[in-house]
């Protein structure tokens, strides 16, 4: 048997190549692609923009953002609750409208006598567990317990780690700029923007970096561990710090540097149609 042609269409044979170029192309089965460097989210980014942040802001778990990013994102978060709260408000309103209505027309009812044939046949007919549907009456119109509307959290969170977050939850960060030679270049166009407040080291990806809640200064890791911990004082101020004025910023690694360092594993899936064949 000769060998089978990629690009051969005529044959009875479905080659392994045609069943890969199929794939990409109709989307079938699960995709998986490599995450390289440039996919990933560089420490010093907004968690919404993906850009370099001008004025950033911290949350108390270490998650960077822009601060017109996040208050943008809390106002809007913000307004979709009192829009919320309305309807719910209506609907409370209404429910306790309805249930007036119900009393009077139970007493009106309740106050006639039956004078025709019609009303006892029916009365007699009709038992009192048998509860009909009543268009006319707001709570005998079917059941609708699936539309009720819930009593809306009122509460504002984090986009990124679903937790409670109020604007008075941000800390400020003040990244010590690395000197550079050239002043006019751009930082997005900086490879080292920033660097360790106190050893002047360049915070990268590579190395996690502490955010100081009282100042905000930002520093290495390494320098927390052997500089600062010992005697739990700020070196950029000379306040003294507990263990929670320490935030460990969270680092846009992926993979198996994520999961490990970070505790955060970023997995993309796609999953398609099975090519049945």
């Amino acid at each position: 048997m000769t060998r089978h042609g990629k690009n051969a269409t005529a044959g009875a044979v479905y080659s392994y190549h045609e069943r890969k170029k199929d794939t990409l192309e109709g989307n079938y089965g699960t995709q998986t692609a490599t995450i390289n460097r440039d996919s990933a989210r560089n420490f010093d980014c907004c968690c919404l923009t993906l850009a370099p942040c001008k004025d950033p802001v911290s949350t108390p778990e270490g998650y960077v953002y822009e601060r017109e990013a996040i208050l943008t994102n809390l106002l809007t978060q913000k307004r979709k609750i009192g829009k919320a709260e309305k309807a719910y408000n209506k609907q409370v309103a209404k429910e306790k409208e309805g249930v007036k209505d119900e009393s009077k027309i139970e007493q009106f009812l309740a106050n006639q006598a039956p004078s025709s044939a019609f009303s006892k046949a029916s009365s007699s007919k009709a038992t009192p567990e048998q509860k009909l549907n009543n268009f006319w009456v707001p709570n005998q119109q079917g059941n609708v317990e699936g539309l009720k509307l819930k009593k809306p959290d009122t509460k504002t969170y984090c986009p990124i780690s679903n937790k409670a977050l109020r604007l008075k939850d941000l800390i400020t960060i003040k990244f010590t700029p690395m000197p550079q030679d050239d002043p006019s270049k751009s930082v997005i166009c900086q490879d080292v923007r920033y660097m360790c407040a106190v050893t002047h080291d360049a915070l990268s990806n590579a190395s996690p970096c502490v955010l100081i809640k009282p100042s905000g200064a930002v520093v290495t890791l390494d320098c927390y561990e052997k500089l600062i911990k010992k005697d739990m004082v700020d070196p950029t101020t000379g306040t003294a710090l507990v263990d929670k004025d320490m935030i460990i910023l969270k680092r846009g690694s992926t993979g198996y540097i994520g999961a490990k360092c970070t505790g955060e594993g970023l997995i993309a899936k796609h999953k398609g149609a099975v090519l049945m064949s």
